[in-house]
């Protein structure tokens, strides 16, 4: 078995690779997508990512991105380890070991000091992570509406539309001015909601709620709605008051769904949720892990370094990779 990077790979590789993120995550991660990814972000690492390839197929993958993230006494860049898969007949092989040995050799050769990534708990691939060093460091909160109608009482607000291609800017400026100086994600890069609605992935119509005083853009929220429930995990208001509409608007476009709250707005305005009908718990199955690239830690070590326990730490729905 080889590992090679992603230029390495030969198109007849394609359907193999892209079998394996089907498999793995219920979609495709066509090369056209990263393509445009390297040319208009520059957060994959220069290499993309590493392969296992063997008698001319691909039998894993694991994608290495580059991120903004203020961590507690340094503020950088992570390796977000991404799209970890195996092809399901070559599971519990140590093809994920070994391609995520490789990558942490190459990321501390270009000087990177921490890697985290996301998964689930009560997956097995979590307990490997934890044999190589990767310690839990964040969870989100979750926060559910229990009526099936609305419950509180908007008072004067900002007016809230659908979102459009338009106030992707001013939607990234807005994030950046609510959250600097902060921990966390608390900064992104530039022309990623663009990117995201170029590529298919985000619908402002469908899946933003924008709200403006006259032409200021002053908050937005993100959904991900279906028949059942809507998620909202990621809602930024420069006041309490524009926050409050906005979670106000999220559970009137519900309706009789479930509407769904997670990340920073609960840590922001816990307030909100106090006696309205909702239902909370403290943590999910789904968060984040964090490696020192350089040495074994604790899993308090890893949560103070990463500020995860800090008020004034940031992670919404478009931080998770």
């Amino acid at each position: 078995m080889r590992v090679v990077t992603y230029d390495e790979l030969t198109p007849e590789m394609e359907t193999d690779r892209a079998l394996i993120h089907l498999s793995a995550f219920g979609g495709v991660y066509p090369s056209r997508t990263v393509d445009i990814e390297r040319r208009q972000l520059n957060t994959l690492a220069d290499y993309v990512g590493v392969f296992a390839v063997e008698g001319g197929h691909v039998l894993g993958q694991v994608f290495v991105q580059r991120i903004p993230y203020a961590f507690r006494d340094l503020r950088g860049t992570l390796s977000g380890i991404a799209a970890v898969g195996t092809r399901p007949d070559q599971g519990r092989t140590g093809i994920a070991r070994r391609l995520l040995t490789e990558v942490h050799r190459r990321e501390r050769e270009a000087g990177m000091e921490f890697a985290a990534l996301w998964t689930n708990r009560s997956w097995g691939a979590h307990a490997l992570y934890e044999q190589l060093g990767y310690r839990d460091v964040y969870a989100s909160p979750w926060v559910v509406r229990l009526s099936g109608k609305p419950s509180g009482r908007r008072g004067q607000a900002p007016g809230i539309r659908p979102g459009r291609s338009s106030d992707i800017p001013e939607i990234d400026d807005l994030h950046d001015r609510r959250y600097a100086g902060r921990y966390g994600y608390c900064r992104r890069p530039r022309g990623v909601g663009q990117v995201l609605v170029r590529l298919g992935y985000l619908h402002p119509s469908q899946n933003l709620l924008v709200a403006r005083r006259g032409r200021e853009l002053v908050g937005y929220a993100h959904i991900d709605p279906n028949p059942w429930r809507v998620i909202c995990g990621e809602l930024v208001g420069g006041s309490a008051a524009v926050r409050q509409a906005l979670v106000h608007e999220v559970n009137r476009v519900a309706g009789e769904r479930r509407a769904v709250f997670q990340h920073t707005l609960l840590s922001e305005s816990p307030e909100i949720f106090r006696g309205r009908g909702y239902a909370s718990v403290p943590t999910g199955w789904y968060g984040m892990m964090g490696l020192d690239l350089a040495r074994e830690w604790t899993t308090r070590e890893a949560i103070d370094r990463f500020a995860t326990a800090d008020p004034r730490f940031v992670c919404l729905a478009g931080d998770r990779f």
